[in-house]
């Protein structure tokens, strides 16, 4: 029996790297606008950047394959009756695909909406709090990403105030310090002044694609 779980969980940790790995906001401006993000824009292969490279539907397709990534691999494993620690493990493993997609010579995103489909497949109403969090930070930081590192850095803390079991903790914490390494350089031009704020990237983005 011990190897039927080794074997199991092996095949399970296998395929939440590959689903994470798949890029979609790389395949869907590549095939939809014949656009690469890797050499456009902000050259992040991510939901956002798919926005910018090739307009709303694109950047929408981009977001909901990136979700579906994290979702599916938490769902995957539950299924087969995980325990949490195999559930935690299969959590990291899906952003680490798409951090460091084999797909693209082991680069890629940034792991924010895979991140929320992890948390929607473990618990949705804990997501939807944490989801107006984020827009409460966002509001009063005014900067994408400083708000978004801000509630990486947080959840943690909000998984021990909601008594979630230590694996889930640790995978909080693990995907933090992924998403601060994967921010690296914004975080470094937020410091240097260098940033623009939501405000500043939405215009720029109508001056790109205006209605």
């Amino acid at each position: 029996m011990a190897w039927k779980k080794l074997l199991k969980a092996l095949f399970l940790l296998v395929v939440s790297y590959l689903l994470g790995s798949i890029p979609f906001s790389h395949l869907f401006p590549k095939k939809i606008k014949n656009r690469d993000v890797r050499l456009a824009g902000t050259k992040n292969v991510g939901a956002t950047n798919a926005l910018v490279v090739g307009g709303p539907l694109v950047g929408l397709l981009a977001l909901i394959g990136d979700v579906a990534k994290g979702y599916l691999a938490v769902i995957l494993a539950r299924y087969f009756d995980s325990p949490d620690s195999l559930v935690a493990l299969v959590a990291i493993l899906a952003v680490i695909g798409h951090d460091f997609s084999i797909f693209l010579g082991f680069k890629g995103g940034k792991g924010v909406a895979t991140t929320g489909g992890i948390l929607l497949a473990l618990d949705p109403i804990f997501t939807l709090i944490t989801l107006c969090l984020w827009v409460l930070t966002m509001l009063v930081v005014r900067y994408f990403i400083p708000s978004t590192m801000i509630i990486f850095c947080f959840l943690p803390v909000l998984m021990w105030i909601g008594s979630w079991h230590g694996e889930y903790i640790l995978f909080a914490l693990i995907n933090a310090l992924l998403g601060l390494y994967a921010h690296r350089e914004n975080l470094g031009a937020f410091f240097a002044g260098q940033e623009l704020t939501i405000a500043e990237a939405i215009d720029k983005l109508k001056n790109k694609n205006p209605a």
